[in-house]
């Protein structure tokens, strides 16, 4: 008798979403950005300091001062450090605070531009570049945006262009004697096919996700072909 014992069914584990946190900024580009700032505000507050304090001192010891103005200048800077100190080190704060903010309005910009480069290098042109509504260098933006655009529509006008080229010209030379010239041509054809179809057009940066098919309308350079076409048959 054949055994018609089952081993329990495993529960099934669900299977592990590795999340990961985009960040949108140039980190390397902000902690340099905040240690300068930082620098900047300390050697800000060492000039106050050797102006306010060490310089009074230092011209009462060296001008042998009597005891009076010797007391008279202490009471002066503690009361100086007493009241200006303070609220010195809080601006300073306040400041350095508000430097780190605005540093993320710089920092994302500069982190989508260089993802577009990036993407430029890999020869895949995405289709604009956009930028948060409080950020720095808007207008630069702007102008990236709208070159990214025109080089975007010009290589994809390109391709097709060079699809219609190549056709139009194996259809032209298929009756035609089999020659160098022909051969030369239809591998130059070839040669600039294959290259633009190293670019890759993509949507707008930083998420470079590839167009879904190809349903722009026919630009009118593209028509004016077809017309051409149709006129010569």
């Amino acid at each position: 008798m054949a055994d018609t014992t089952t081993e329990p069914i495993q529960p099934t584990q669900p299977a592990q979403q590795h999340k990961r946190s985009m960040v949108l900024i140039d980190r390397e580009f902000q902690l340099r950005f905040i240690s300068r700032l930082g620098v900047v505000l300390f050697f800000y507050l060492l000039v106050f300091l050797l102006i306010s304090v060490v310089a009074p001192v230092a011209f009462t010891l060296l001008g042998d001062a009597p005891d009076w103005a010797l007391t008279e200048t202490a009471f002066r800077v503690e009361v100086l450090l007493r009241l200006i100190l303070a609220p010195l080190l809080c601006t300073f704060l306040c400041l350095f605070a508000h430097g780190v903010i605005e540093t993320f309005r710089i920092a994302g910009p500069n982190f989508r531009f260089k993802a577009v480069l990036r993407d430029l290098a890999k020869l895949r042109v995405p289709r604009g570049v956009t930028t948060r509504r409080g950020d720095y260098l808007r207008d630069t933006a702007v102008e990236f945006d709208k070159a990214l655009i025109v080089l975007h529509d010009g290589v994809r006008d390109l391709k097709r262009l060079s699809a219609v080229a190549s056709a139009n010209t194996r259809e032209a030379l298929q009756d035609a004697p089999q020659g160098e010239a022909a051969a030369a041509a239809l591998a130059a054809l070839d040669e600039i096919g294959r290259r633009l179809a190293g670019y890759e057009l993509v949507s707008a940066a930083p998420q470079c996700r590839p167009l879904e098919g190809d349903g722009a309308p026919v630009e009118p350079i593209v028509e004016a072909v077809a017309a051409g076409e149709s006129a010569a048959r």
